[in-house]
């Protein structure tokens, strides 16, 4: 594996990047999932490590994001990966172009996590684009925990036209069916042991859906559902899975966001699909 920092070096070799796993690092084996979906031989397999500062909407939260650089190139080292990308913010911006605002897709990135985290999407989808610009990639590898995110990705290649490849990995979920996430390493024992009732409701809501359940009572019983747990939760909701806008036809997710102590997480499951 060829590190890069600089991405003056990283341009010069012209590589051809044929999949790209953005991450903030802390890799755990949710994000070696994503790798690992890249099968066979090498094929240009590049990796990013970047921390963004802009789409912390809490400066706490950015200053606790765990750090473990050796520890991730020694992960990455022993999986299929070609290139690894440690770029600063100052080389990010002097090889891009910043996103349009005007052209944000708000219908997606104003809803659900986005109503609580002002301009984190945006700031999701200027360093995302400001990679593509840099890495071309023909694939982009995103994983499905962060569902909103996905479909913001998504939109973000359709808005700029270009000619990537958006590859979806599916949640990878501990034993106890907690979905991996680098904030579960601010979790202590306990903490964790709760954080698994999360994925209990939202299989919870999948069965009061099936027994044909009202969404809107479902809503009303999931919430119920944390009154005695100790956590928070901060929305949980039934949306469209293709486009996340609150309408119901036969493809069906649910999403939460739950605090646990000052540890916000958050998951997912599909209601119902067509095509699942």
């Amino acid at each position: 594996m060829k590190i890069f920092y600089s991405i003056d070096e990283f341009l010069k070799n012209q590589l051809q990047i044929e999949y790209f796993i953005p991450t903030m690092g802390n890799l755990h084996d949710g994000h070696l999932s994503l790798i690992n979906q890249v099968k066979g031989p090498s094929k240009g397999t590049c990796v990013s490590i970047y921390v963004n500062e802009a789409q912390f909407t809490n400066q706490e939260d950015f200053d606790n994001y765990p750090k473990t650089l050796n520890d991730d190139i020694e992960k990455l080292n022993s999986l299929n990966v070609d290139y690894l990308l440690i770029p600063e913010k100052y080389d990010i911006e002097k090889h891009s172009q910043s996103f349009d605002t005007s052209k944000e897709p708000k219908h997606i990135t104003t809803e659900l996590c986005g109503k609580f985290r002002i301009g984190h999407f945006l700031a999701v989808m200027d360093v995302v684009d400001r990679f593509f610009q840099i890495v071309k990639p023909r694939n982009a590898i995103f994983g499905e925990k962060d569902y909103q995110q996905l479909l913001v990705i998504q939109e973000l290649i359709k808005i700029c036209n270009y000619d990537i490849n958006l590859v979806r990995s599916p949640i990878i979920r501990n034993n106890e069916g907690l979905a991996l996430s680098s904030r579960n390493n601010l979790l202590s024992n306990e903490e964790r042991s709760y954080a698994a009732e999360i994925y209990k409701s939202l299989k919870y809501a999948k069965n009061l859906y099936d027994d044909k359940v009202k969404i809107d009572d479902i809503t009303e019983q999931i919430n119920k559902y944390f009154d005695e747990l100790p956590m928070k939760i901060e929305y949980f909701s039934i949306r469209d899975l293709k486009t996340l806008q609150p309408r119901y036809d036969d493809d069906l997710i649910a999403l939460i966001a739950v605090y646990l102590g000052k540890v916000r997480l958050i998951d997912n499951i599909i209601i119902k699909s067509t095509s699942k």
